[in-house]
């Protein structure tokens, strides 16, 4: 499978809505925010276009001022998963967050979700922090970053091993 990221904007509501819609039933953005996050703002969208057309996006928050660069969402279409989109679209959140001058990507994801934490420690993350009661479920989130750019430092304060 073909995997080409780009830039999303206001026009691709409707697929990151259902593509959104199709992978989380809690914690999910409705699809106002979805709307005001697209029109600009420090949130950048990107959107992994596949031959199947489903593919995934990423939400990357670039506040002023700060040298990390968060992944404020990642959904991939259940029938593009495990296809690569996901990879594709964090390695591209990594070179933005690097052109941006950011020193680390930074993430939450479920402490439950081993398959993602896997894709993630492959991909260069490690732990940073833990938020308890974190989802609206009461599950607790992993807090993980990876180091981004040519002379970024991974953050040494790693607690337990994942």
């Amino acid at each position: 499978m073909s995997i080409a990221v780009r830039a999303a904007g206001p026009a691709d509501l409707d697929r990151i809505d259902s593509i959104e819609g199709a992978s989380f039933t809690t914690d999910r953005f409705a699809r106002r925010n979805l709307a005001r996050m697209l029109r600009g703002g420090c949130t950048q969208f990107l959107l992994g276009d596949t031959d199947a057309r489903a593919g995934g996006y990423l939400a990357l928050s670039l506040r002023k001022g700060s040298r990390v660069a968060r992944i404020y969402s990642l959904a991939v279409a259940p029938d593009s998963r495990r296809r690569g989109v996901a990879e594709a679209l964090i390695e591209a959140a990594k070179r933005l967050a690097t052109a941006q001058g950011r020193d680390c990507l930074r993430l939450e994801v479920r402490a439950g979700n081993r398959a993602a934490i896997n894709l993630y420690e492959r991909l260069g993350f490690r732990l940073h922090d833990r938020r308890n009661a974190y989802y609206e479920d009461g599950e607790t989130a992993l807090v993980l970053q990876a180091p981004t750019g040519p002379h970024a430092e991974p953050d040494n304060a790693e607690h337990d091993p994942l």
